[in-house]
């Protein structure tokens, strides 16, 4: 799909604001491990995160959502139940506009949920209220906290006809704050496993969804490790380093 972690701006900024600030922990043995979150948007973004709460412990999950019963039932480290006051908990009912408000509405509080990551993945169904309309403003946010952003669109099946339109608008807004954007279509689970039920095929959407995530994570960790090691040596003769050793996703042995 064109996904290039050395290439993108947000990485390689991150990086160049650390140098100084990285170069004194060079001189002893370091972990680097980018600090990562899932977070799933709406329902079906949800289900997802839930899956992704068992199965991937390294990285943390967070739910966003207006349905107040699916986010009870969702398995997360972090909950963020926005526009409980116009919702009434019962979701946007298929108003993406609605959703996209609803995260205006929580903008403080969804920066405060990210900022101490340093990649995101988010994921939501596209062709509801929620999905379609939240994800992209929660992608706008990370991109303003300077993250590296993936985005994971799921597209409804052919025959859900009511929500083909919200659905194509939502993935054409969330791929213009993220370029970093994949498309999972439903309809081709059905066409190679034709005989699954229709609880079957939304599990494995929901495990393609966590194999994307856990093989992009590896390559993040690898581009992390490798970029820190060039700017270890390339400072490790320094004398005049700041004494800051923050860094989210770093441990000092």
């Amino acid at each position: 799909m064109g996904l290039r972690i050395h290439g993108s701006v947000a990485f390689e900024a991150r990086l160049k604001r650390r140098e100084q600030e990285m170069a004194p922990i060079f001189a002893k043995d370091v972990s680097v491990e980018a600090r990562t979150a899932v977070i799933g948007i709406g329902g079906a973004g949800c289900k997802v995160v839930s899956d992704i709460y068992w199965d991937l412990p390294s990285v943390d999950t967070i739910a966003i959502n207006t349905d107040k019963d699916t986010l009870l039932n969702t398995d997360a480290d972090r909950k963020l139940f926005i526009c409980r006051e116009v919702t009434k908990g019962e979701g946007t009912r298929g108003d993406s506009l609605l959703g996209r408000r609803c995260a205006q509405a929580h903008l403080e509080e969804i920066e405060e949920a990210l900022s101490d990551y340093d990649v995101v993945y988010i994921v939501a169904g596209m062709g509801g209220g929620t999905g379609s309309g939240a994800a992209p403003i929660v992608a706008e946010i990370a991109q303003r906290l300077n993250l590296v952003v993936f985005s994971i669109a799921i597209n409804p099946f052919s025959f859900e006809t009511a929500r083909s339109r919200t659905a194509k608008d939502g993935i054409a807004h969330l791929r213009s704050v993220c370029p970093m954007t994949v498309v999972i279509e439903n309809d081709l689970v059905l066409e190679k496993m034709s005989d699954m039920t229709m609880e079957d095929a939304f599990r494995t959407v929901n495990r393609s969804v966590a194999n994307y995530i856990s093989k992009q994570q590896r390559k993040v960790t690898g581009t992390f490790k490798d970029q820190f090691a060039n700017i270890g040596e390339f400072v490790k003769d320094s004398s005049k380093l700041p004494e800051s050793r923050s860094f989210k996703g770093i441990a000092t042995n």
